[in-house]
Order: structure tokens, then C-alpha cells, then sequence
């Protein structure tokens, strides 16, 4: 009597040590993907006089532009620093670094100028944005997104960036 319950002990033990040990071994040996963070920023960007200038004369072809990022409070706010110039056809296309609190987001963006605005300088852009990777709390970000975005001078704009981004 005395070694079945021993046996039956030494089973139970190892059935329970299986069910603590199978389900972690899965967990290791598995890939498991990253759930998408997604995220709206707000942005307000000038651009900045040219080294050895004295002004901004929009419109402006070329140049870099900083401002405030608010991206809520998945990233948290910054500073967003851009580096643009406008093709031929209008387009803006822009390498960006948001400088958050807890790390850094990068990448680029192109934003297209919309009909119907009323003036040279007052203009509405919708576009597309990449992340491309990020430093910090966001080390190896990746991601992509929609940008709307409006000026009333050609040299302010603020934007509304939705965001999908993956850390991998």
C-alpha cells in the first residue's frame, strides 16, 4: 500500500512538473509576433532660417523645420525635427526625428499639396509616413501611417500624424 501511494505521489508530481514545464518551453521556442501600437501625433513645425540667412520667404523648396510633437500617451511629446524638400511635381519629402521623452521615432514622410486652396500659401497636404526605427523606449520601431497636414503662411504647419508602429 504504502509504495502505490508513493508511485501514485511520483506520478502526480511529474504529470504536475510537465504542466508547469510544457507550457514555457512553448513559450520560448515560439515567435511571437508584436501587437501594433497605434497612435495620433500632433505636430507644429516652422522652418528655419537658412545658416547665413536673415529670413524665411516661403514658398520654400528646401530647408528644416522644428516644432512641438504631442503623441498622446503611448509615445508622450517632443520635439520633431524634419529635413524636407519639394520635387517637381510639389511634393514635400522629408527625413523626420521625433525627440520624445523616453527615446527617439524616425523616418520619412512625403506629403502632397490639395486642390481648392485659396492662395500661394495657405495649403492643405495629405501623405504617407515610415518609421524606420527609433532609439530608447523605442529601439527598433517600424511602422506606417497617415499625415494630414495645413499651413496659412507656407511656413508654419501643423500636422495630425496616425500612427501604426511594431517594436521589434
Amino acid at each position: 500500500m504504502r509504495r502505490r501511494i508513493c508511485l501514485v505521489g511520483a506520478a502526480l508530481s511529474a504529470g504536475l512538473l510537465a504542466c508547469a514545464v510544457a507550457p514555457a518551453l512553448a513559450a520560448t521556442s515560439s515567435t511571437t509576433t508584436p501587437k501594433p501600437i497605434k497612435t495620433v501625433c500632433k505636430t507644429n513645425v516652422g522652418i528655419m532660417i537658412a545658416p547665413g540667412g536673415t529670413d524665411v520667404t516661403p514658398p520654400v523648396q528646401a530647408g528644416q523645420e522644428y516644432g512641438a510633437a504631442r503623441c498622446g500617451a503611448v509615445l508622450g511629446g517632443g520635439v520633431q525635427s524634419d529635413t524636407f524638400t519639394t520635387d517637381d511635381s510639389g511634393d514635400t519629402l522629408a527625413t523626420f526625428t521625433w525627440y520624445l521623452h523616453t527615446g527617439t521615432v524616425h523616418g520619412t514622410y512625403v506629403l502632397t499639396p490639395q486642390e481648392g486652396t485659396f492662395n500661394f500659401l495657405a495649403v492643405d497636404y495629405l501623405g504617407t509616413m515610415k518609421v524606420k526605427g527609433g532609439t530608447g523606449a523605442f529601439a527598433g520601431a517600424k511602422g506606417k501611417g497617415t499625415m494630414t497636414c495645413a499651413t496659412l503662411d507656407g511656413i508654419h504647419t501643423t500636422c495630425t500624424d496616425k500612427v501604426k508602429l511594431v517594436q521589434l
